[in-house]
């Protein structure tokens, strides 16, 4: 993966897989302060470890020091060379969505870098999504031409996230 800073013209290049760009509150204490943020998943040569970063690419909060942040994604032992290639923020809710070469899906919440969620959600490759602008879930087609929705359960996501064992 490339970078390339316009302003600067200057490149950096990323062991990385899958990233989006995103505004979204992240600041403690500054909620309606929304920091510009890259997000990306990264798998470094001779490493097994995915890792998912999170960082501020824009001026930090007044006050305050750039976000960075980044969690070990934790791939299903049986997907052996699985790796993330879709990612999709979801707004709304502070949520990214990522999806593996091998159908699974991770939904991790923004801020603290945390995962949420995880599922296998289909057998064959996704190769396309795109953010539904209406419920801020993604729209996905995979390899076998299926067109399926993926979508955030607004009145169910606390109680959810509250009942989780493994957050």
């Amino acid at each position: 993966m490339q970078l390339y800073n316009i302003e600067r013209r200057q490149q950096q290049l990323l062991e990385g897989y899958a990233g989006c760009f995103m505004d979204l509150p992240v600041t403690e204490g500054n909620p309606s302060f929304k920091n510009s943020l890259f997000s990306f998943c990264e798998k470094k040569q001779n490493e097994t470890v995915n890792r998912l970063h999170i960082m501020e690419i824009g001026n930090p909060a007044p006050g305050q020091q750039k976000f960075k942040i980044n969690s070990e994604i934790a791939m299903d032992a049986q997907a052996i060379g699985d790796f993330p290639v879709l990612m999709q923020v979801a707004p709304k809710f502070g949520l990214l969505f990522i999806i593996t070469k091998m159908g699974y899906f991770f939904m991790y919440e923004t801020s603290r870098g945390a995962l949420i969620y995880r599922q296998r959600v289909t057998d064959s490759m996704i190769f396309a999504a795109t953010r539904n602008a209406q419920t801020d879930g993604m729209i996905c087609v995979n390899k076998a031409g299926q067109i399926f929705a993926i979508n955030v359960e607004d009145q169910n996501l606390v109680k959810f996230i509250m009942g989780a064992t493994h957050i």
